[in-house]
């Protein structure tokens, strides 16, 4: 396995410069040909700083199924800046696959299974991206062609939908996210039936991010005809990430019924891709 980390240019909103690091698994001889199926991961973090524990973890959760993992750490918001955050960070994203499918070949990388997995604003992050991935105008600011751009599927972590839907509980923090008005403030309305296959997990009882964003975009897909698949479970606080003793922040964070949430997403997903 090769771990390489590579710097990105920078978007335009503070000094932080964003990267992705690549988990790449080499391919034995015998199958020197073989292209796997990548997940370029994007951990949450309010948007004021990316996870750890949403981050590497499951990118090599990723590796034991056989996929090539990607982890992004992209721009958060600088208290410098007076302009709002979005939509740099979906510009890092951009980006990001960009260079992915520049490496497919080195990194044994299929580009038509390319999904993202994104965590808590991670999944805000996606769900919009998905949606201005179609733009021409934000694909040429980026310098990112449309081939370049494209995404198989995604899957939402306890997501951010609705910038209005509960988080973040305060008017000048979502100000300083996206300006007023931007309908990059409401993920559900930027659905279309050309969104991608996509997967949604929330907890019942999540204190930080209600289970109404989940709901709110299942919903938006449903009238889309968008092929989903959303699973809502009975326990557990925001943030699990895998729900493993490894990413555990708090004692009660291992819960291996929540902890299903990921092969039941690669099992959907290999689904979408023809695998069995």
């Amino acid at each position: 396995m090769r771990v390489e980390k590579i710097e990105l240019p920078g978007a335009g909103h503070g000094a932080k410069i964003p990267t992705l690091t690549a988990y790449v698994q080499d391919n034995i001889e015998d199958r020197a040909a073989r292209r796997r199926p990548a997940a370029l991961v994007c951990p949450g973090g309010g948007y004021a700083f990316c996870s750890d524990r949403e981050g590497e973890p499951i990118a090599l959760a990723l590796l034991a199924h056989g996929y090539q993992a990607f982890v992004l750490d992209y721009t958060v918001i600088d208290a410098a800046e007076a302009a709002p955050l979005l939509p740099m960070p979906q510009t890092d994203l951009a980006r990001a696959l960009a260079l992915v499918r520049s490496r497919a070949g080195d990194w044994h990388v299929d580009e038509a299974r390319i999904g993202l997995i994104g965590c808590s604003a991670g999944a805000h992050l996606c769900a919009t991206y998905t949606a201005l991935m179609r733009d021409d105008a934000f694909l040429a600011r980026a310098g990112v062609s449309a081939a370049e751009a494209r995404v198989a599927w995604q899957i939402l972590c306890y997501p951010v939908v609705d910038l209005e839907a509960g988080w973040p509980p305060d008017p000048a923090y979502a100000a300083r996210i996206c300006e007023e008005g931007s309908p990059l403030r409401h993920a559900q309305d930027l659905v279309s039936d050309a969104t991608p296959p996509t997967f949604l997990w929330h907890t019942a009882v999540d204190e930080t991010v209600p289970v109404r964003n989940a709901h709110l975009y299942a919903q938006a897909l449903a009238e889309a005809g968008v092929d989903h698949e959303l699973h809502v479970f009975h326990a557990g606080r925001h943030g699990l990430s895998l729900a493993t003793e490894q990413t555990s922040h708090y004692a009660g964070d291992a819960l291996p019924h929540l902890a299903r949430w990921f092969d039941l997403a690669l099992e959907w997903a290999g689904e979408l891709m023809g695998e069995k």
